[in-house]
């Protein structure tokens, strides 16, 4: 019986171990990623952005400080927006000539 207990004891402290090793293994690359994306991603590719919002700067800045950061990334702006998949925004033609003066 206890060498039941002592083998059911070890496995569970190998299993721990072997899960702890993959997170810290994992948890590096996640956050180089995130960073990498952040960074290469349009204004208007994050959702609610627009071409002359900050959230680019705010979330790199906030995944080099805090690197926990980039797992709320990946949940709230990786995983729903594909970066190039969102058009850019319409501007405005520029206007030329006669039009631009005005009327006469």
């Amino acid at each position: 019986m206890m060498e039941l207990l002592g083998t059911i004891v070890g496995l569970s402290v190998f299993q721990i171990t072997v899960f702890t090793v993959l997170v810290s293994l994992a948890a590096p690359v996640l956050w180089l990623w995130m960073v990498i994306d952040a960074a290469l991603r349009e204004e208007w590719e994050y959702p609610g952005g627009t071409a002359s919002s900050n959230n680019r700067l705010l979330w790199v800045l906030l995944m080099l400080f805090v690197q926990v950061a980039a797992l709320p990334y990946f949940i709230m702006v990786f995983a729903k927006v594909k970066r190039g998949s969102v058009a850019p925004p319409h501007t405005a033609p520029a206007s030329t000539g006669a039009a631009a003066a005005g009327p006469a």
